[in-house]
């Protein structure tokens, strides 16, 4: 068999591949007709929803809360922030600042200042 002809057979056997593969894709989607889902509507979820420009600035520790620091030099968010009163809200951020403070520090020794900005 000449060179070319394996050539062309290893090309038919790649289209076939991928054509497969593309089906596999479209049936996971559930779309037949190889159309794509449209976004939820604004009133599909529980939450409401925010409409914000682009540029605009957002204060996210309203909507997430502030940053937590971990013991192992992690990040993470307080889960259920949604859920606090304004008082347990204000509690949580001076004594998660008091914390945060001291275990940046204890980052910052392990690991090292990161760089001359002083960022981890």
């Amino acid at each position: 068999m000449k060179w070319w002809t394996r050539a062309r057979l290893f090309a038919l056997a790649c289209l076939v591949w991928l054509v497969a593969g593309a089906r596999a894709v479209e049936d996971s989607m559930g779309h037949d007709d190889g159309s794509v889902g449209a976004l939820p509507s604004e009133t599909s979820g529980d939450a409401p929803v925010k409409r914000i420009k682009f540029g605009e600035k957002v204060p996210v520790d309203d909507v997430i809360g502030p940053v937590v620091i971990n013991r192992d030099c992690t990040t993470s968010y307080v889960e259920n922030w949604a859920e606090l009163t304004r008082g347990e809200k204000e509690t949580t951020r001076r004594r998660l600042g008091a914390r945060n403070r001291q275990r940046h520090e204890a980052c910052r020794r392990r690991h090292g200042d990161g760089g001359d900005d002083g960022e981890l």
